[in-house]
Parts: structure tokens; C-alpha cells; sequence
């Protein structure tokens, strides 16, 4: 299960938010094993679902971590199958 454990605001530096842009937090959130993780996150996101720290986080992040594994994975194989059907065409 993953923890949110701090909530800081998004550090825009010397820009300012442009026009329409939603103000952005910096979240941390932290996995029973010690793990953390930090990114990016509209402020309002979290608002309108209640989130704040010290609450569980709603996402499986393990889940999202595999899909954007397999889909690097798979990514990778199309490349390969690209390269060999050129080298056939050769």
C-alpha cells in the first residue's frame, strides 16, 4: 500500500504558470516496504478526491510500473521485428 506522505507545491522557478494552467504539487508518496516515490500532480486532482497526507494513495502504482514495463518490452520487439523485415527486403 502506498502512503502519501508529504504534499509540497510544484517549484515553477523563475516562470510563472501560464494561463490556464493548473497549479501543481510536488506529491511523495511511500510504500510499506520503505520505498518512495515523488511526481508531479494537479492540485484540484487531489482536491476532488479527497487526498491528502497521510491518506492511501488510489492508484496501484506496482500495476502501472508493469504495464509501462510490457509496453517498453513490447516497444523493443516491434523495433527488432522492424530491423529484421528491412534486412530481408535487402
Amino acid at each position: 500500500m502506498w502512503t502519501v506522505s508529504r504534499i509540497d507545491e510544484a517549484d515553477f522557478g523563475c516562470e510563472e504558470r501560464l494561463p490556464g494552467q493548473p497549479l501543481m504539487v510536488l506529491v511523495t508518496i511511500e510504500c510499506d516496504d520503505g520505498r518512495e516515490c515523488q511526481f508531479e500532480c494537479a492540485e484540484n486532482w487531489l482536491t476532488i478526491h479527497e487526498i491528502d497526507e497521510g491518506d492511501e494513495w488510489p492508484e496501484d502504482i506496482e500495476a502501472i510500473e508493469a504495464d509501462e514495463e510490457r509496453l517498453n518490452h513490447m516497444s523493443d520487439w516491434m523495433d527488432n521485428y522492424y530491423d529484421a523485415i528491412e534486412e530481408l527486403e535487402e
